[in-house]
């Protein structure tokens, strides 16, 4: 008995230490970035949250929309997406079959600015201007309270535009895709936080506000093609000495809007032995090991 159960040990050491060597993939879904490669965002994601994992292997790929990433994580092109907390949020509470494997709260902080062509310091002042009087008078924060973390969660409901004789028009570019932040109904009726900052901006400024609807990638385009003013821009680390996300040629506004969680998204598990949540003392490899 006491040989048979030595043996025993014996076999569940040797496929333990098989399973310890194994190098084991994650592939997540990111949104574009503009001044970084996928390997070079993978190599920092490895280095901030997993450093001491040999057997962790991290694959990124970039979509230029959340539509595109979504059916890449249907179709297990990537096994996880990794989005800021209000639209994992939002997500996770209009998608059954989405479940949050966990949350990393990153060093610094993320946010939310305007792009700007270099040579337009003069509009970009302007924003930051009137972003400074909407937090003066609690604008700012209502609007935050109301899309981004209110219980719920969803309001997309259409945001309207007041219109001024004869002002000038502003025309800025949305990629309308990243909910509740920034939505665009498919009948191109413009919603969501974004939106709503832009039409507050708007009536500062006394300006009419022209939305023009681009996919994450064209950001830069649109600004140098003199086809817009302004763009929305996603993910702005204020900590960050290099930004993976800012190209030469742009300047970016204040930020009205700053997060540092961000929320890695799988498909549900269906399994009824499935575990229900994300066990904080679990190992790197237990956490990212798609199941």
């Amino acid at each position: 008995m006491r040989k048979f159960l030595f043996a025993v040990l014996i076999a569940f050491l040797i496929v333990s230490s098989a399973q310890a060597a194994e190098i084991r993939v994650l592939k997540l879904g990111i949104l574009s970035k503009l001044n970084s490669t996928e390997d070079e965002f993978a190599a920092a994601w490895k280095r901030t949250f997993a450093p001491n994992n040999e057997n962790l292997k991290v694959i990124v790929r970039f979509y230029e929309s959340l539509t595109a990433m979504q059916m890449a994580l249907s179709a297990g092109e990537i096994h996880q997406m990794v989005l800021p907390e209000a639209s994992a949020n939002y997500l996770l509470s209009q998608t059954p079959e989405y479940e949050a494997t966990l949350t990393l709260r990153s060093k610094g902080a993320y946010g939310l600015a305007f792009g700007f062509q270099a040579d337009r310091q003069d509009l970009r002042d302007k924003f930051n201007a009137a972003l400074s009087e909407m937090r003066e008078n609690w604008r700012l924060a209502a609007l935050e309270g109301r899309y981004l973390t209110a219980a719920g969660n969803t309001d997309t409901e259409p945001v309207k535009f007041d219109k001024f004789d004869g002002a000038k028009t502003l025309r800025v570019a949305v990629t309308g895709d990243l909910p509740p932040i920034d939505f665009m109904a498919a009948d191109g009726t413009p919603a969501g936080f974004n939106t709503a900052v832009l039409a507050e901006i708007g009536k500062t400024l006394g300006m009419n506000v022209e939305l023009i609807g681009v996919e994450s990638g064209a950001r830069t385009a649109a600004l140098a093609s003199g086809r817009v003013d302004a763009v929305f821009w996603y993910e702005v680390n204020t900590a960050a000495k290099i930004q993976a996300d800012v190209p030469d040629g742009v300047i970016l506004s204040e930020p009205y809007y700053e997060w540092n969680n961000f929320i890695h998204i799988k498909k549900a598990q269906r399994s009824s032995s499935s575990s229900s949540g994300w066990d904080v003392n679990r190992s790197i490899w237990d956490l990212f090991w798609p199941r």
